[in-house]
């Protein structure tokens, strides 16, 4: 086996994983923030806000960086009889379910919620808007434990209620965790780098997730080897390059918008960030580090192998510079979260 065949099997796992997007189903009240909740689960403006997709005829697909976020309509109502609702949207199809509500729980709900347990299906409940709890002569949490109890009874068993509210950013610490942790391992990872981090430890997952692509596409890089790199004897292509800097960056959350409102001691690195996310930014970070990487992985391998020393240099030297760009991006976005948590 030659090492374009190992290529070609990473090209393969890419474009499987692409296909195959992961499913999140929410449903629940009209008005309790379904849509709300999507944006702040990923960091921006995702879905569209203050339209109830509760009483229409058709679920609102929202396709997000090979995931598949879906506000589904409502459950047991005029236009949904409950089974034509489950021949329509067969739980079957979705990998996970959010049941959000931002008051009483409702018995629409609770049927759904017994439908999605019988077919094996994993559901978290979601209360948003709970920066609203409040009444005379209850803490927080006697009014938390009492819709706990609501819930519960509701449905026939105990289950954890993740407390949220879009307007503090509160409470998505934990349903991330939640969330992250409900999803099978391959779909965890995807969902680990576009899930907008809350927590430092959700960030280092991040970049644990993003050095797997940097080994994916480094490698594919190399291989094509379309684009001579100035005063270099090695060609790499620039396009998978140019794809895997933007896909690290979409994972963290940087788009040129969030940089551009970067101030202070986070110039400076935001401006490399910029910098080499571009055609001849590529060119440069992969000639900084060719002294080092090609000249000694050519050194090495040209009296063995041959032929593929380009490929293993142009390797070296592509995920040198892809890991480089990743720190650069890790750093930035931790700046960012230590100044959200502040």
């Amino acid at each position: 086996m030659s090492i374009y065949d190992d290529i070609e099997k990473i090209k393969q796992q890419i474009e499987k994983e692409d296909e195959v997007p992961l499913k999140i189903a929410l449903f629940g009240q009209p008005g309790a923030g379904k849509s709300s909740i999507i944006n702040k689960l990923f960091g921006e403006q995702v879905a569209k806000t203050g339209a109830s997709t509760d009483v229409t005829v058709d679920a609102d697909f929202i396709p997000y960086e090979g995931l598949l976020l879906v506000d589904l309509p409502g459950y047991g109502t005029s236009k949904f009889p409950p089974n034509e609702w489950m021949s329509r949207f067969d739980p079957k199809d979705f990998d996970l379910f959010l049941c959000v509500f931002s008051g009483k729980f409702h018995d629409a709900d609770t049927a759904f919620f017994k439908e999605l347990k019988e077919e094996g299906r994993v559901c978290l409940f979601v209360r948003n808007m709970a920066d609203q709890l409040w009444e005379d002569g209850k803490t927080l949490e006697e009014l938390e434990q009492n819709i706990r109890d609501d819930v519960e009874k509701q449905v026939g068993s105990k289950e954890k209620v993740y407390f949220t509210s879009c307007r503090n950013a509160t409470g998505f610490d934990v349903l991330q965790e939640a969330i992250t942790q409900s999803l099978k391992p391959a779909q965890r990872e995807k969902y680990t780098r576009y899930a907008k981090a809350y927590t430092m430890d959700h960030l280092e997952a991040k970049k644990e997730e993003c050095k797997k692509l940097v080994v994916r596409y480094a490698a594919i890089a190399a291989a094509n080897g379309i684009n001579p790199i100035p005063g270099v004897d090695v060609s790499v292509d620039f396009s998978v390059m140019l794809k895997l800097f933007s896909d690290i960056r979409k994972s963290y959350g940087l788009n040129d918008e969030k940089i551009s409102k970067l101030e202070g001691a986070m110039l400076p690195l935001a401006k490399k960030v910029l910098d080499y996310a571009t055609r001849e930014g590529v060119a440069l970070l992969l000639k900084r580090f060719a002294a080092k990487t090609a000249m000694k992985s050519t050194a090495k391998f040209v009296p063995i192998v041959g032929q593929i020393a380009a490929a293993s240099a142009g390797y070296a030297m592509t995920y040198t510079a892809g890991n480089h760009f990743l720190n650069d991006c890790h750093e930035l976005a931790a700046e960012v979260l230590k100044k959200e948590l502040t």
